[in-house]
């Protein structure tokens, strides 16, 4: 990522949420369309986190940079609401 002098933090920034977006609606919608229920979208999500964290893993980070990974995930999950009936999240005003 620091070899490339325009890949700075608005540039990250606009990279990550494009790419969340695309990928989140990939891991959610594709399994659904295909005939799957929420236990399928979930495995699948296990599954691409798995090989995401192994393949940083392999780029050198360790066990702390995965601590901090699941800590901020719990984080975001706590401060979004739920809407139950819709089976949806909505992320905070900090998102």
């Amino acid at each position: 990522m620091s070899e490339n002098p325009e890949f700075d933090y608005e540039g990250a920034t606009e990279l990550h949420n494009r790419l969340a977006e695309q990928i989140v609606a990939q891991i959610v919608a594709e399994p659904i369309a295909a005939g799957g229920n929420l236990a399928d979208v979930m495995i699948l999500c296990e599954s691409v986190l798995f090989g995401v964290i192994m393949g940083c893993f392999s780029l050198g980070s360790d066990v702390k940079a995965l601590d901090v990974i699941v800590g901020r995930v719990k984080e975001r999950v706590k401060g979004s609401q739920c809407d139950c009936e819709e089976g949806r999240l909505t992320p905070d005003a900090g998102d």
